[in-house]
């Protein structure tokens, strides 16, 4: 059953209603397709019998819904919880901090790594759900009522998820592991965003010289900068090969960018004067290198790592890409006589302390 909630004493008495409830399923629609954020545009919760589909759309109260959501009270069982947090707290400064993450159980589980809700619904409950409005749009309104029901099923069924999966991350001695795990996860979805280390993720950034990657920082951090404050996409402001054909190029004047193919003339038009003011800005401070590929000697340590990877997750039972990623892997590469850096690389206790026989082997033979 499927209730739509479009006022601010209807939510009130929703919110009242699932005080006490042990756990309650949570999800969230919304838009992120032309804005820098996302466009939150429903909430629905769910008891496992009964759900709201709250129009957030009608209820300008942020007060109500972060009253609730932080009260300490329930456990909101999400799948992927990631982006919803993200939204969540754009919207009403949310910040949860008792989630049961069904994704994140099904990877402890070795169901399959990072597994699809509506796959995960089939494969524990036998129940095939219909997923043909994953991309409609949430903001319209009136929501269609196959939107209406797409959006209920996507989260009715996560409460008895989390009593099934709970109860196998018990049998299967994993859920202390489980517990670390999402508190690490809303450690870093609650993490300050910083947008002055965002160079580092532009492809080819660590071929630049010095010069150059000064010029690409400045770009970096003045098109986050434009892109948060106008909530556009950032390849709106400019695209990453333009940033870096800009960085060694280093044009001087606004009719130097037409020379340069990457960079759309509309947006010289309206960034070109800025673009040039950037790229002739002085800084004293060098931003930080970013790391190389891995040499030779590395990429052979590597090899033999993932190795002991793939053998340590299946004695394990866990999907070798989620008991170690590859940045964790390179971590332990560049770092392996570090052992306080090789602490800092790993996202949690659990997976150190199943590798430290392992490294410690790496350590004395090397």
């Amino acid at each position: 059953m499927k209730v739509w909630i479009d006022s601010r004493n209807e939510l009130l008495e929703v919110f009242e209603s699932l005080t006490n409830e042990k756990c309650i399923g949570l999800d969230t629609e919304f838009i992120r397709t032309n804005t820098f954020f996302p466009e939150l545009a429903l909430i629905q919760l769910s008891d496992g019998e009964k759900c709201w589909l709250v129009d957030v759309l009608s209820i300008n109260d942020p007060t109500i819904f972060k009253a609730f959501f932080e009260s300490g009270r329930n456990k909101f069982v999400m799948h992927a919880c990631a982006e919803d947090l993200e939204v969540l707290n754009r919207a009403y400064d949310i910040e949860l901090t008792n989630i049961f993450d069904t994704q994140v159980a099904a990877n402890f589980l070795n169901i399959r790594f990072c597994i699809g809700y509506a796959n995960l619904v089939d494969t524990l409950l036998d129940i095939q759900l219909e997923k043909s409005m994953t991309r409609s749009n949430w903001l319209q309104r009136p929501l269609s009522e196959e939107q209406k029901l797409y959006a209920a099923l996507d989260v009715i069924h996560l409460p008895k998820l989390y009593k099934l999966m709970n109860q196998m991350l018990i049998d299967a001695d994993k859920r202390s592991s489980f517990h670390e795990e999402m508190q690490y996860l809303l450690r870093w979805n609650y993490r300050r965003k910083c947008k002055e280390a965002y160079y580092k993720k532009i492809k080819g950034a660590w071929k630049l010289n010095d010069a150059e990657l000064v010029r690409l920082f400045n770009l970096s951090y003045w098109r986050e900068t434009v892109a948060e404050e106008t909530d556009i996409p950032r390849a709106r402001v400019l695209e990453e090969k333009s940033m870096l054909d800009l960085a060694i190029q280093n044009p001087r004047i606004t009719d130097d960018l037409y020379h340069i193919d990457s960079i759309h003339r509309s947006k010289i038009k309206r960034y070109g004067i800025k673009i040039i003011d950037v790229l002739c800005k002085c800084q004293d401070t060098k931003p930080e290198r970013p790391e190389t590929p891995l040499q030779k000697n590395q990429r052979q340590l590597f090899k033999s790592l993932k190795n002991d990877v793939n053998r340590l997750a299946e004695e394990n039972d866990l999907p070798p890409q989620f008991l170690c990623s590859k940045k964790e892997l390179e971590i332990v590469v560049r770092n392996l006589h570090d052992n306080e850096q090789l602490r800092a690389g790993f996202r949690t206790v659990w997976r150190y302390h199943l590798f430290g026989t392992i490294i410690e082997e790496y350590q004395i033979s090397s």
